[in-house]
């Protein structure tokens, strides 16, 4: 089974290229589980090149890689999986393409979704909280991620405004791991964050 205990969504915004790919290559060190690369304001091509670099990370540290949305950039790069929304390309035709092997997560925003999530590896519950990584984003709640939780037997990915200061509030919630962005990507000191976050994550799931 695989682990989705630190997953680290990761977008290069106004960083130099260097500089992004030292952020993600701390956290590879410090052992994040899954690293998803969230491009939204890159070309086809520049996404691309990005993707390769991130791809020849993720593999020296044997770290699962996906794609988010770009299904094609994931099938370009061979990336591990990918990630998608509720408005991008049908789950059953992501499933088609990328074949049985790849990871597939799905973003859940509410319960009503969770209709539709035959052939997803992992469900991405939220936002949890109000996050400025997505600011038009449906707040969830630790309500609405609990409920989630208790109606699926796929593994739940919580995101949304999560770090070290709040992951306790989540202990009575069914998850697996927990996604996070600025934690990580705008931590001083990357490796260090991911560390924490692993510490604190264990200690509070430790029942699981």
């Amino acid at each position: 089974m695989k682990s989705f205990k630190i997953y680290l969504v990761a977008n290069k915004g106004e960083k130099s290229e260097n500089e992004f790919l030292s952020i993600l290559e701390a956290s590879l060190k410090a052992k994040v589980d899954i690293l998803q690369l969230r491009e939204k304001n890159l070309s086809t091509l520049e996404f691309y090149n990005l993707a390769l670099k991130v791809k020849a990370l993720c593999e020296k540290y044997n770290t699962p890689f996906v794609v988010n949305d770009r299904i094609d950039i994931a099938m370009a790069v061979n990336a591990n999986g990918v990630h998608i929304g509720q408005k991008d390309m049908p789950l059953k035709k992501a499933r088609e393409l990328l074949g049985e092997d790849k990871i597939i997560g799905l973003t859940i925003n509410h319960k009503s979704e969770l209709a539709n999530i035959q052939g997803a590896t992992y469900l991405g519950a939220g936002a949890v909280f109000a996050t400025p990584s997505k600011q038009d984003c449906v707040v969830l709640g630790i309500d609405g991620l609990k409920e989630i939780s208790k109606l699926t037997s796929l593994p739940i990915v919580a995101i949304g405004g999560i770090d070290e200061t709040n992951l306790n509030l989540l202990k009575e919630c069914n998850i697996q791991g927990i996604a996070v962005v600025r934690a990580i990507m705008q931590a001083n000191d990357p490796y260090k964050a991911t560390l924490n976050l692993r510490t604190n994550f264990d200690s509070v799931f430790v029942r699981k």
